[in-house]
């Protein structure tokens, strides 16, 4: 008579979940497998088109200021002749003419005929809040026109300011007024317009930049915009195939290989009945779950031969026993030897036998069944070979003879001492 071998609990327990699982499995396969299809038809088949606008040409034009003073009275500091170059402060009385120039250039992928206007203005106000001007002085500075300018070329428009004789100009006017109800500026306004054909297109830009001087005694400040750059970019619209990158690409067919693979392979097992989960397994897995949950209410402990002599009551599952248990202020012992849980209340033990682990070689029986299982040489006296012990105490033992219950031997040799001097008990 062969002994079986228990099979791996979680292979059983991943079939019982599978079998149980199986719709939604397949259904979670088919929609994966429809999601990469869609992903591939969308990237590979018919991925579709979008508009995109592409910059095909631009310009763009620049003006800025340099300003330096030439000094011309002699100094601790200085020599005659020495030039203080784009400072933010000058020193009236040693440089107190200040030379300026605004220069334009321009670029472009292509131009034609390209003039540059640049007029620069000197505008002396007085302005209160709000923008409210109480009076304003202009004078022109400069004007500058240059003809068939080239792409690069730097149009440079020269003026020169004397911050001592703006001063002067300013405290005649307010004298002459008697009053100056709001704060007195004084800068350039510089004019600039660039017309011509650029990029192929006839462009006419104009533009306005601001260079302030203030003089406030022994020396006088600049306020320099800076480079101010302005432009435009000749753009196309046009229709293209959609593109996607290497994610979509390689994830659709992925997803749909995954998908199509994991269908077939539920169908497959399905069909075989290779997910097929017998009653006693089931019940068994119903059993190792109830033991884990109940731990902390059974004890190893092997009742004495007294025990058994009293009245048997049989449940019919562990929770059933832990119940009745945990109701009656008793405790529920595990026989390390048989396996069998008992509960000893008044005069009566109860008993719940569990069903054996099934044989290993069931999990890989197609039928599911285990009734082919160590076939018939190898038959242990139960049921098929599904399991390794009968499912209850009695019994027998395929030679004719009949199974004690309690002591799983043979009934002749029920008075037997066993190894330890232990008489043939449920120990």
């Amino acid at each position: 008579m062969s002994t079986s071998t228990a099979p791996d609990e979680s292979r059983l327990r991943l079939r019982a979940f599978l079998d149980a699982q199986f719709t939604v499995l397949l259904v979670v396969c088919l929609l994966v497998a429809a999601a990469g299809g869609a992903v591939v038809y969308t990237t590979h088949v018919e991925p579709g088109t979008e508009t995109q606008t592409r910059t095909v040409s631009s310009w763009t034009v620049e003006t800025e200021y340099v300003h330096s003073a030439e000094v011309t009275e002699p100094s601790p500091v200085f020599s005659i002749g020495d030039e203080l170059t784009n400072r933010e402060t000058y020193f009236a009385s040693v440089a107190p003419e200040l030379d300026v120039a605004a220069e334009t250039t321009y670029a472009a992928d292509s131009a034609e005929s390209v003039d540059v206007a640049v007029n620069s203005t000197l505008v002396v106000r007085n302005v209160g809040e709000e923008d409210v001007v109480y009076w304003e002085q202009r004078e022109p500075v400069d004007s500058t026109n240059a003809t068939d300018v080239e792409r690069g070329e730097t149009v440079s428009a020269p003026f020169t300011l004397n911050s001592t004789a703006i001063d002067e100009r300013v405290a005649t006017i307010e004298e002459e007024l008697g009053a100056s109800p709001g704060e007195t500026e004084t800068f350039v306004v510089t004019d600039v317009e660039v017309a011509g054909t650029l990029n192929g297109e006839e462009v006419t830009y104009t533009r306005s930049t601001q260079f302030g001087i203030s003089h406030e005694g022994a020396t006088y400040t600049v306020s320099d915009p800076g480079v101010q750059s302005d432009g435009d970019e000749q753009q196309v619209t046009e229709t293209v195939e959609r593109t996607y990158g290497p994610l979509r690409g390689i994830g659709g067919p992925a997803l749909l290989v995954v998908g199509l693979l994991g269908t077939a392979i539920l169908g497959y097992v399905r069909y075989e009945g290779l997910l097929r989960v017998t009653e006693a397994e089931r019940e068994y897995l119903s059993f190792r779950d109830d033991r884990s949950e109940f731990g902390e209410w059974i004890t190893r402990v092997r009742l004495p031969p007294e025990a058994h002599e009293r009245p048997e009551a049989h449940a019919d599952d562990l929770r059933d026993l832990v119940d009745f248990a945990i109701d009656n202020d008793t405790g529920v012992v595990e026989d390390p030897n048989t396996g069998a849980f008992h509960a000893v209340s008044g005069e009566f033990v109860y008993t719940y036998r569990p069903p054996l682990a099934p044989a290993a070689g069931s999990l890989d029986d197609s039928g599911g069944d285990g009734s082919d299982v160590g076939g018939p040489e190898e038959d242990d006296g139960t049921e098929g070979g599904l399991f390794t012990r009968p499912l209850f105490g009695g019994g027998s033992d395929g030679e004719g003879r009949e199974i004690d219950g309690d002591t799983g031997v043979d009934g002749d040799a029920e008075s037997a001492d066993d190894a330890d001097g232990r008489v043939g008990d449920d120990a």
